[in-house]
């Protein structure tokens, strides 16, 4: 077993309790489809075409789960092989979410109230940042640099996780106005995104960090 410092139990328990909603309910959504049963509420749109949602929840689901596991060093030391193998497996299912998420921002039905110019932007924003992050993270390792790796990945993360903060701040917004649509949807759903960004780049600038400056490691290379 890996030895993890108190800190880094925090970023754990933190990042897990951050996938709970999303990954929870995308893995209801993949039972529903499969199965057939009713434990999600229906959606027309996937009804209609669920192989982009199945690709989306595929990536998505490991990418938010078992990314956590790759930002503590306690287990990239302890495990090095198993980091490189699942950074691969990683990218990869980085890749489909972002791909599949793009595809269904522009292709799916959206009412005006559920996504708005904003939104429908800013998630064609986010899927290419994501996809840019990944294949910078992907370089930047192969070139054996490891500070710039370690950015680039945890920017990808940081944009993959919308979800995760969408809902920490949808719920209590439903809980307490009642369920947010149009503009006011667009702006809280953004501001998830722009939230991840700050604490990602907050991170990769704190003086010490192992991202805020240039080593060379072979112990976390993914390639």
């Amino acid at each position: 077993m890996p030895h993890l410092t108190k800190s880094e139990w925090r970023v754990l328990s933190g990042l897990l309790f951050l996938s709970l909603v999303p990954c929870l309910g995308g893995l209801l959504r993949l039972i529903d489809l499969g199965a057939g049963t009713s434990l999600m509420p229906e959606n027309p749109r996937i009804g209609a075409v669920p192989l982009p949602v199945v690709i989306h929840l595929i990536g998505s689901i490991p990418f938010c789960v078992l990314g956590i596991l790759q930002f503590l060093p306690g287990v990239r030391r302890t495990y090095p092989y198993w980091h490189r193998k699942s950074g691969r497996l990683l990218v990869i299912t980085g890749l489909l979410a972002a791909i599949s998420g793009l595809w269904m921002t522009h292709f799916y039905h959206f009412p005006a109230e559920l996504q708005g110019p904003l939104l429908y932007w800013v998630r064609i924003i986010v899927g290419f940042g994501m996809i840019a992050s990944l294949a910078m993270g992907l370089t930047s390792i192969l070139l054996a640099q490891i500070s710039a790796h370690k950015a680039w990945m945890l920017r990808a993360y940081a944009l993959g996780q919308g979800a995760g903060t969408q809902a920490l701040i949808g719920i209590p917004w439903a809980l307490l106005y009642g369920e947010s649509t149009g503009l006011t949807r667009d702006t809280l759903m953004t501001l998830a995104w722009i939230i991840n960004l700050v604490i990602a780049e907050t991170v990769i600038r704190k003086p010490g960090s192992h991202s805020s400056r240039t080593r060379r490691s072979p112990e976390i290379t993914i390639s």
